[in-house]
């Protein structure tokens, strides 16, 4: 374990210091993003659900301090809910979402490979139920889930997000890339004390098309 502790310290200072050697510039960025959200939720107990389609949109601030690592900041609308085949049933709920970032990047030219990971905080704008046969949704029904009719108890969500991606750098600071994400929630939607299910947290994918520049660009003379 000592041998280990110390070779992670020898490298630590290795990249500091080859990151002061090679003189880098701070890379600030700022730009807008949109994609398609893939979600459901995650109850106990077990629920027959599928992924809900839903829609991601916003604008990013990225600010690169050392080589190949900063920071990414985002403020999104973003969709999310699931779908019950089963009952004809689904939940969108939209969310403005603020994921606060780690930002890492392999490659020096025009084509980098991006990793973004941390914490996300979402704030409930709105929700809405559908049925695809209206008497799914009376509470005679034999398929009537106890939520149906009732709002989500949790107005702010909380998520661990990660996501992987290329990006494409053009000439005068602009850039484009491509990148999936993946997220799960930490606090329940429905109260588990009001209801039967011990677990009833959000997860899903995302795929994002992103188009940004760099503020403090300098042109070549």
């Amino acid at each position: 374990m000592r041998k280990y502790l110390i070779l992670l310290l020898v490298t630590g200072c290795s990249i500091m210091t080859f990151g002061q050697q090679n003189d880098f510039k701070t890379e600030l960025y700022m730009g807008v993003s949109g994609g398609a959200s893939f979600t459901k939720v995650r109850f106990y107990p077990n629920i027959a659900e599928s992924f809900l389609q839903g829609y991601t949109g916003g604008v990013m601030f990225r600010l690169i301090s050392e080589p190949h690592i900063g920071f990414q900041a985002e403020v999104n609308y973003t969709q999310k809910g699931w779908k019950e085949d089963s009952v004809g049933y689904q939940r969108r709920i939209t969310y403005v979402t603020i994921p606060i970032m780690t930002h890492i990047n392999i490659g020096k030219k025009a084509v980098r490979f991006i990793l973004n990971l941390g914490p996300e905080v979402a704030f409930k704008i709105s929700e809405k139920e559908k049925f695809k046969d209206p008497a799914t949704s009376q509470p005679d029904n034999v398929n009537y889930q106890e939520f149906f009719g009732k709002p989500t108890d949790n107005s702010m969500d909380l998520l661990f997000t990660v996501g992987f991606g290329m990006e494409y750098h053009l000439k005068g600071g602009a850039a484009l890339s491509l990148e999936g994400r993946g997220f799960y929630s930490l606090p329940n939607l429905f109260d588990k004390n009001k209801y039967i299910y011990n677990i009833s947290q959000g997860n899903g994918i995302q795929v994002k098309l992103a188009y940004f520049f760099q503020i403090n660009h300098k042109k070549k003379k």
